[in-house]
């Protein structure tokens, strides 16, 4: 494992500069985390929440809120509870899963994050389907042809923003069904909310016809997008 992932870097970030919290978000989402099941790790096999109850360990906050513990790294639950965390998760799953209570990251740890119901709420909903994800061998992702060049213009004008480190535009076709459709790549560290309103911004007046636009939003890295790089 290297030294820093992608959410240790947003929450450094964040620390450093408050106006970089979308980062945090966007992280979070995308982040594998890792969790210690109350009754160990299950059986090969076995499926929290289908086979048996998905209950997570964790800590009681000041206020009196049960939280629910996760974690960057596996070893950092050693301190908390005796051993490893022995469970990954990804953070998108793990606020579905916990939205109507409170979660703790890196309890313990010089560098975490609480978040309320109130907050796992937001960020979903911020969200919404734009979220990172993992490839769907289903979808074939295609360099577009030809360049739609109205959509890179209004694309350059409305994600032109420090906090945006690259943007991708690219087209995809479901192998099942045939259906054609575009995707948005967007990676940095703006607001969930602002990064979809720009989007929504740079494709007004545009003509889809029945194909929809599909919008991946990631953390700032070096990632590189499919198709055509925008910014």
């Amino acid at each position: 494992m290297s030294s820093i992932n992608l959410l240790e870097a947003a929450l450094d970030a964040a620390f450093s500069d408050p106006s970089r919290q979308g980062g945090v978000q966007t992280a979070l989402l995308a982040a594998e985390l890792y969790v210690s099941p109350t009754g160990g790790k299950p059986a090969d096999g076995v499926v929290l929440g289908r086979d048996a109850p998905f209950r997570l360990n964790g800590i009681v906050l000041q206020e009196g809120h049960n939280a629910t513990a996760a974690f960057t790294r596996t070893e950092f639950a050693t301190a908390l509870f005796g051993e490893p965390a022995s469970m990954a998760i990804r953070g998108r799953h793990l606020l579905e899963a916990f939205i109507g209570g409170w979660i703790v990251l890196n309890p313990g740890q010089e560098r975490g994050l609480v978040l309320s119901p109130a907050d796992i709420a937001a960020i979903l909903a911020h969200a919404g389907d734009a979220q990172p994800t993992v490839e769907d061998p289903n979808i074939e992702v295609l360099t577009p042809e030809p360049a739609p060049t109205a959509l890179i213009a209004n694309m350059k004008v409305v994600l032109d923003h420090p906090a945006i480190r690259s943007a991708w535009v690219s087209t995809t076709r479901d192998r099942t069904t045939g259906q054609t459709g575009w995707r948005m790549e967007v990676y940095g560290d703006l607001e969930l909310a602002e990064v979809r309103e720009r989007v929504r911004q740079g494709t007004r007046g545009l003509d889809f016809g029945d194909e929809p636009l599909d919008l991946l939003i990631g953390p700032a890295s070096d990632a590189v997008g499919a198709g055509l790089r925008i910014i």
